[in-house]
């Protein structure tokens, strides 16, 4: 805690176990840059999952500096872009301090839009992607700093892959294997401080971090997430726990396309037009490679396309294979749609831009042979065996079945959201060739 007071790293990001005053440090250290600041420094701003988080965490919360301090400040109010505000009064000047919720776009958009001096993000792992990228670009830009807490969230999610995982680890005797394994610490502007349950709690006696360690199963992602600060996989997932992305994604540039014997687009269809509001059930199309004697499966690019009409749909999956035919036309022959949208297939197949390519019908069923429980043991099958991978292009894929969950029964759990769409695509295209993928028991060098 000390160390996190003392630090003048750009970034801080503190993880780690809950009860172990991640949230205190941050508001001590926000508070220290706010009293230090110089005079022009007047825009700092802290941002929570919403603003009922914030006013419970930070306005009502007897332990935050908004209250300890109460003599350095004045009471809040509403503020003039949404949420609220408050006025600090620094050593060289007042500053104002906006706190607005990340479900609210229009706040933090406009407030980020102008010029923060200081940021607090809380709790990154339930914070939209769009609002972390923003705050961390205007930090940047603004040579300002930035402080982030989390508890463990999953590992795919972009706010390790693309900002925690590239930040210089502090202590990292104290830091579990799991977490030091994604760590790549190449930005030395960043610092990563991992609490946990036994040095970071002085607070809580031995029964009371027990009574904490027994509130949640152990290797679930609740305990992971919680009592180990970890970044983990959610309890019940159909495949996170047979994925390594060291072995299960390849950088695209690496993959020898050449050597693919066949190429199928597979299109997996929903009615949402918002692409980016991943709760809605999409439109998906994946392209996937095999390679000789269906070895292995490759997923080589995965395509969210805004359902618009069939007209665009076909438009933009067609732009977007034009390179993949002109370049591979012998190997790439098919199309393979959603065999419940006839009205999209037909269409597709009258005006089909690409005359090599038959479009067709995707195999969902046969008798005694593939079903939704076989469908989704084929694919543990063959993540197992290292069979199907994805390529770097396909990111999206591979991040949505590391969160797909499994139903009672063995199949894939479908709550019609985008990541369930994604995963139909593919499978669509593996089921194209069932028997080739079945018949293989295990990987050849």
């Amino acid at each position: 805690m000390k160390a996190v007071m003392r630090d003048d790293a750009q970034i801080l990001f503190l993880t780690g176990a809950t009860g172990c005053s991640k949230s205190l440090v941050a508001g001590h250290k926000f508070m220290d840059w706010l009293l230090y600041a110089p005079a022009d420094a007047t825009q700092f701003y802290m941002i929570f999952k919403d603003m009922g988080t914030g006013v419970r965490n930070f306005l009502q919360n007897q332990d935050s500096f908004y209250n300890m301090f109460d003599f350095m400040r004045e009471k809040y109010k509403a503020g003039a872009e949404g949420g609220v505000q408050f006025t600090f009064h620094g050593l060289y000047s007042d500053k104002t301090v906006y706190i607005v919720g990340a479900d609210d776009k229009n706040a933090w958009s406009k407030i980020l839009g102008s010029n923060p001096d200081g940021l607090w993000l809380e709790e990154l792992s339930v914070l939209h992607i769009d609002c972390i990228r923003e705050a961390v670009g205007r930090a940047l830009s603004r040579k300002c700093k930035l402080i982030a807490t989390t508890n463990g969230g999953l590992p795919t999610q972009e706010c390790y892959t693309e900002f925690i995982n590239h930040a210089i680890v502090q202590f990292k005797d104290s830091v579990p294997a799991i977490e030091l394994a994604d760590m790549v610490e190449d930005k030395p502007y960043m610092h990563y401080y991992h609490f946990n349950l036994e040095d970071d709690a002085p607070h809580l006696t031995t029964e009371e971090k027990e009574k904490l360690k027994e509130l949640y199963p152990k290797n679930s992602f609740y305990y992971y997430s919680k009592i180990l600060g970890c970044r983990g996989f959610v309890e019940g997932a159909a495949y996170a726990e047979l994925m390594d992305k060291h072995i299960h994604l390849r950088e695209f540039d690496d993959i020898i396309l050449n050597n693919l014997q066949e190429i199928i687009l597979s299109v997996d269809v929903g009615s949402n037009k918002n692409i980016s509001d991943t709760s809605k059930a999409s439109t998906v199309a994946t392209l996937t490679g095999f390679s000789k004697g269906y070895q292995r499966a490759i997923v080589l690019e995965c395509w969210v396309i805004p359902a618009v009409s069939h007209d665009e749909i076909i438009r933009s999956c067609e732009e977007k294979i034009e390179w993949w035919w002109v370049k591979y036309m012998q190997k790439f022959t098919k199309i393979r749609i959603d065999s419940a949208e006839s009205i999209l297939i037909n269409t597709w197949r009258e005006r089909n831009k690409y005359p090599t390519i038959e479009v067709k019908g995707s195999i969902k069923q046969v008798a005694g042979q593939i079903s939704l429980v076989t469908r989704c043991q084929l694919k543990q099958q063959l993540l197992v065996q290292e069979r199907l991978l994805w390529s770097s292009h396909a990111v999206n894929s591979y991040n949505a079945h590391t969160r797909i969950l499994l139903d009672e029964d063995g199949k894939e759990l479908d709550l019609s959201v985008q990541d369930n769409d994604i995963a139909d695509s593919l499978v669509y295209s593996l089921t194209e060739n069932w028997n080739y993928l079945t018949t293989q028991t295990r990987r050849r060098a």
